[in-house]
């Protein structure tokens, strides 16, 4: 009974490091230590995927780890990189600045709601998951401090990214899931090899290749729905061989 509730407490526990992440960073952007505040994030990232995937693995899921996931996500990936954000170069622009940071924080919930109060399962996302519109935005920062960037001179960039991101989230663009991938399932030895190629690049180049990771993802869904509104219909293009016979 006993280790029933460790397993029990585990992917919560996985929860609360998420969350702890969450007020950390707000408390080093507070400081003006926004790179730091970056990467805490991007840690938050992590432990946000690691609690639902253990809580699968050991069949621990529960609408208390539901609510409480929601929860931290919202302090993590909605309160600290709207700070962050704000703190690191929106308060030049003023009330423009508190209103693009605002809409990101309330568009991050109403995207966790409406998560919620889904009640079939779906195999892709409705909209961007918040942690990766968080991931773009801590993203941001490790690029213009990689290479020492002046973020005042492109200090549009983020205010228009910002605005991005909370309609994306908000959407119905579908962005791929992968809640549903399983360490216990087998895989090819190429997409091994592959994910191995991936964590190393990870942490050999991490200034390079987490912020592009980041905007793969982000971009991935409205390039699949551009595609999918331009992609002929077999019906048609069999229809316009059989007029040009």
């Amino acid at each position: 009974m006993k280790r029933n509730r460790a397993v029990y407490i585990l992917p919560n526990m996985f929860t609360t490091i998420n969350l702890a992440a969450g007020f950390y960073s707000i408390l080093l952007a507070f400081s003006s230590k926004f790179l730091a505040a970056a990467w805490v994030i991007l840690l938050a990232v992590v432990f946000d995927n690691l609690d639902g995937k253990v809580a699968r693995l050991t069949h621990t899921e529960s609408e208390f780890g539901v609510e409480y996931d929601s929860l931290s996500d919202l302090v993590s990936f909605g309160v600290a990189p709207a700070f962050l954000m704000y703190s690191f170069v929106l308060k030049d622009f003023g009330r423009l600045g508190i209103i693009a940071a605002f809409l990101f924080l309330i568009c991050g919930a109403l995207r966790l709601a409406r998560f919620n109060v889904q009640t079939t399962h779906r195999d892709n996302f409705v909209g961007l998951p918040i942690p990766g519109a968080a991931a773009v935005v801590a993203s941001f920062i490790l690029v213009f401090f990689k290479f020492d960037i002046d973020s005042h001179k492109y200090n549009l960039i983020f205010l228009v990214s910002m605005y991005l991101l909370a309609f994306l989230m908000i959407s119905s663009i579908k962005y791929r899931s992968f809640k549903k991938a399983s360490t216990s399932k087998k895989i090819s030895i190429r997409v091994f090899a592959f994910i191995v190629l991936v964590l190393s690049l990870i942490v050999f180049k991490p200034y390079i290749f987490v912020p592009l990771l980041a905007f793969i993802y982000v971009l991935s869904g409205p390039s699949e729905y551009i595609y999918r509104v331009f992609k002929p219909k077999r019906g048609v293009a069999y229809g316009q061989e059989n007029n040009n016979i």
